[in-house]
């Protein structure tokens, strides 16, 4: 019985963790995509949002799933019959986690194309030379996104410090990670692929900024 109860609160914890990451990773694309709209631009293309929720999604949620259980989840109060899936804050987590994201994403769309404030909201973008820094500013949006998500599977292992429960000991994940980001170089630098998606090369600097955003 013991091992039963364990097991079954193994399962719901993952449960939650995957939906915690899935809707906080879908929300950021909306609030991106929204914000962005309403400003003018268009950070990211619906082949980009595709890719991203098969890739960078999908793998990590799936992994997320198979999570170890927790040393101390036993320890844990019985939860009440009606206590909804989002209790104890996870709604909030979901926000919060989905406009940090969006707001990365769109820090990184402005620095990828490589202008300045005042030029972007000048409607720099819509003139037809500068069609390179659209796609410059789409090229590190999509890579933000995408890594942002990636690493954001590794903190949903655990509602407790990720060093107390060892930051790579779910192997599932670390294939995972390791997959989505090697589909997403991929994309990114692979030049007849990268067409197709409408990417382009951006400098070592832009790329090392984006890099830091995560």
């Amino acid at each position: 019985i013991v091992g039963a109860v364990e097991e079954g609160r193994r399962i719901y914890d993952n449960i939650r963790k995957a939906i915690q990451f899935l809707l906080g990773s879908n929300m950021s694309e909306v609030i991106g995509i929204f914000a962005a709209t309403l400003m003018g631009f268009t950070i990211l293309e619906p082949v980009h949002l595709l890719w991203i929720n098969l890739v960078t999604d999908s793998l990590p949620a799936i992994a997320l799933g198979m999570e170890p259980v927790e040393k101390d989840v036993m320890d844990a109060k019985p939860k009440p019959k009606d206590e909804g899936i989002f209790a104890h804050g996870l709604g909030v987590r979901v926000a919060v986690q989905g406009v940090m994201f969006a707001v990365l994403t769109l820090i990184g769309f402005w620095i990828g194309t490589g202008l300045t404030i005042g030029e972007l909201f000048a409607g720099a973008l819509l003139d037809a030379a500068n069609e390179s820094a659209m796609m410059g500013g789409q090229t590190l949006a999509f890579m933000v996104l995408a890594l942002c998500q990636i690493v954001q599977a590794y903190n949903m292992r655990s509602e407790h410090s990720l060093f107390k429960i060892g930051p790579f000991t779910n192997k599932n994940l670390n294939w995972a990670a390791l997959g989505s980001t090697a589909l997403t170089a991929f994309v990114l630098f692979v030049p007849g692929v990268q067409g197709i998606f409408n990417l382009r090369y951006l400098s070592l600097q832009q790329y090392l900024i984006g890099l830091g955003l995560i």
